[in-house]
């Protein structure tokens, strides 16, 4: 009803939708995916280090040369005094979300958690799922879908020519994700993990 009366929520009838900042978004990655280091105190640790399973506020921060996916998601910058951060929305950010490195190793991570016990079918995987990345039950039609999804067949790869045959993959060549993997990869970058509603 008061999405009728008021959809723009002008008169502040609810809490606005709001990004979560990057630290914020890394650490219920790690957490969501059964990695994240909780150990207070120690050393800072570089972003860039596959490894880095501690918490974002851990990092080892470069005045001179900010980590590109804090930089990338409204990090303020170090250098500067600022009361409060820059909120954009850009393409990249996207792209960062699709693509990149380190959000295919935390869909691997999540599709390894799930896929833990043996016992459980796809439905109880995909209600743990969502259970771990949105804290609730997924819907009748969301299920199907999550299902529908994993049992579809896989896209067909090209036959390498000749040509390519020998030589190595180059190290940019996209990755070949199972469907687990990319199921937990869809999970991770919907707005329904980024955004707090």
């Amino acid at each position: 009803h008061n999405f009728e009366i008021d959809p723009d929520n002008r008169l502040l009838w609810r809490m606005p939708i709001r990004r979560l900042e990057v630290e914020a978004w890394r650490d219920s990655m790690l957490a969501v995916n059964g990695k994240l280091d909780a150990t207070l105190g120690g050393q800072s640790v570089s972003l860039e280090s596959a490894d880095n399973c501690r918490r974002t506020y851990y990092a080892a921060i470069s005045r001179h040369q900010l980590d590109s996916m804090l930089r990338l998601f409204d990090y303020p910058d170090p250098n500067v005094t600022a009361d409060k951060r820059t909120d954009t929305t850009v393409p990249l950010q996207q792209l960062f979300v699709l693509n990149s490195e380190y959000m295919i190793r935390q869909a691997k991570a999540f599709a390894a958690r799930l896929n833990a016990n043996p016992q459980d079918d796809d439905n109880a995987r995909i209600r743990q799922a969502f259970q771990l990345a949105y804290n609730r039950q997924p819907s009748t039609k969301e299920v199907s879908l999550g299902l529908l999804f994993l049992h579809s067949p896989p896209a067909p790869v090209a036959a390498p020519s000749a040509s390519t045959a020998q030589t190595p993959p180059h190290p940019t060549t996209p990755v070949r994700l199972t469907r687990w993997e990319q199921y937990a990869q869809i999970l991770l970058s919907a707005n329904e993990f980024m955004y707090i509603d």
